[in-house]
């Protein structure tokens, strides 16, 4: 969810520097040939829509939605995630360096499958810095209970992005998960994003480090794969 946020938000930069101090509500659409969460296919390995609602302030704060298709393959399973969010931008170095701490909620509304909830917290610290063509991210977030009861879950993430031209980008992302029983892993991503007025179109090849043998009831979802999106940001609301 965080590129595609970042892609749409860049995109709608031109409007968000006119809004007032009350802020900007944007707003975009998403085909994607695959949910990645981490490396491991959430819909597996078809596409989905997705689609986000973004609050944003000049004084750094932001609240929005962010919705997906899932698809766990058996009867009673949620068709639908939400991941509702609020958060501070902290801007440092005239701009150069951005810090943003959020917390998010996640849930699967229709979800139907006998046990504890899907749902979960988390709270997220992330840390962006700019120089040159160069764009380097560092992420660390904490959830206090995994989906289905599994346990507390950290994430440690990092990001480096080279600047082609003001329409291409060039992407590099690893990251590692550990704790909650069954979603540990380290994944990793190459790709490129291309920018045209108001379409974005990312193509990643992604991958992680389990087996189908350890990765659960649905081993085809952390097979390799090139996944592409195509984002589309609609006009400001507000």
């Amino acid at each position: 969810m965080k590129t595609l946020l970042a892609v749409a938000l860049a995109l709608a930069l031109p409007a968000a520097a006119r809004a007032g101090d009350w802020g900007g509500l944007f707003s975009a659409v998403m085909l994607a040939s695959d949910y990645r969460y981490q490396g491991v296919s959430e819909s597996r390995g078809r596409p989905v829509v997705q689609g986000y609602l973004h609050w944003w302030r000049p004084d750094g704060f932001y609240a929005g939605v962010f919705a997906t298709q899932v698809d766990f393959g058996y009867v009673g399973a949620p068709t639908f995630e939400l991941d509702s969010y609020a958060g501070k931008n902290f801007s440092l170095q005239g701009g150069r360096t951005e810090v943003k701490l959020e917390g998010m909620y996640t849930s699967f509304p229709d979800n139907r499958t006998p046990g504890p909830t899907f749902d979960f917290v988390q709270a997220k610290a992330q840390v962006k810095h700019s120089t040159g063509r160069w764009t380097v991210i560092g992420l660390a977030s904490y959830v206090p209970e995994s989906s289905y009861g599994s346990g507390p879950l950290r994430r440690l993430e990092g990001e480096a992005d080279f600047a082609v031209s003001k329409t291409l980008t060039l992407k590099a992302q690893a990251g590692n998960q550990g704790g909650g029983r069954g979603h540990e892993r380290t994944y990793w991503s190459l790709g490129a994003q291309a920018v045209w007025k108001t379409l974005a179109f990312e193509l990643r090849y992604q991958d992680n480090d389990r087996t189908r043998a350890n990765c659960g009831f649905q081993p085809k979802a952390c097979d390799a794969a090139v996944v592409g999106v195509l984002t589309v940001s609609l006009p400001p609301i507000l």
